[in-house]
């Protein structure tokens, strides 16, 4: 009976002590696989933080891109802008210069003509030049209108009225190129004592123009060009009438034709003299007719 006894009681010893190891191992086990679970959310925090990072770092650098990007198209439009500007700004002066221009050549010509002259016949008071050195060439008043003609190639002929003297004026005159390809046709002013200096405004029949000072050097009078360009309100082709128009202020000479601004520049070569017209031959002889001269005076307040 008494080792019955012992062999129960060693039994429940190390059924207790199997128990005990049980529960010691289970305790130890779940401890560290809460650790470790705690470990592993720490860690996939981190790395999510990590991940939120890099995106922000990528979000902040697209915005600092596309700040960078909309700092220069604004910079791109900021100069094309200016330009714009520049461009639109030139555009408008010149179109005050030449509303400026044309109010005041309207304005000179209110007054009384100095000189009304239609060019029919060489009876009025401006003493025109009339005759011919050679066929085809010279000045002369036929078919109601004052002609210059040039048939040598390269060579310019003036008709001067040789009783003018005018200084601050608004000159004006019908010109029509009869023939002559790529002949020029004009107006001289300020022609001076020994009609070998002067300025000479003139289109050609393809619908240019220029303006030009002549002067003698060595011996011989040779120009050199102001002005020059192209104009549709200049009527191209031959037998088609322009009206020329020269504002002589100072030493500022403005150029018109058929109403409409062509340029101006400031020049102070020549300061007074007479008036005149003329014909440039640039490839066959050329004939020009000019009618309804008209001179403005004016004299500075």
């Amino acid at each position: 009976m008494p080792k019955l006894i012992s062999s129960l009681v060693a039994i429940i010893l190390c059924v207790f002590l199997v128990l005990s190891a049980l529960v010691l191992l289970l305790f130890d086990t779940t401890t560290h696989y809460r650790a470790s679970l705690k470990h592993l959310a720490t860690v996939e925090v981190q790395q999510t933080r990590s991940v939120q990072t890099t995106a922000q770092a990528k979000v902040r650098g697209t915005a600092q891109y596309f700040q960078n990007a909309q700092a220069q198209i604004e910079a791109t439009a900021t100069a094309q802008g200016n330009q714009a500007a520049v461009a639109t700004q030139i555009a408008t002066d010149a179109t005050a210069t030449a509303t400026a221009s044309e109010n005041l050549y309207q304005t000179w010509t209110t007054s009384k003509a100095a000189i009304d002259d239609t060019m029919a016949d060489n009876s009025g008071t401006s003493k025109w030049d009339s005759g011919s050195r050679d066929a085809n060439t010279g000045c002369a008043f036929t078919g109601n209108a004052y002609h210059a003609s040039e048939a040598q190639i390269a060579y310019l002929q003036p008709c001067i009225g040789q009783a003018t003297n005018v200084s601050e004026l608004a000159y004006q005159a019908d010109v029509t190129i009869l023939k002559g390809n790529q002949g020029q046709a004009g107006l001289l002013f300020r022609v001076d004592s020994t009609n070998s200096a002067y300025y000479f405004f003139h289109v050609g029949s393809d619908g240019t123009y220029a303006l030009d000072l002549y002067n003698l050097y060595n011996g011989a009078t040779t120009g050199s060009t102001l002005l020059r360009g192209s104009s549709p309100t200049i009527n191209s082709g031959f037998n088609q009438m322009n009206q020329l128009m020269v504002l002589a202020d100072q030493d500022h000479l403005t150029i018109l034709a058929n109403d409409h601004y062509l340029g101006t520049v400031v020049d102070n070569s020549l300061h007074s003299g007479k008036i005149g017209v003329a014909v440039i031959d640039n490839g066959t002889p050329v004939d020009a007719a000019f009618t309804n001269v008209k001179v403005w005076k004016y004299e500075q307040k």
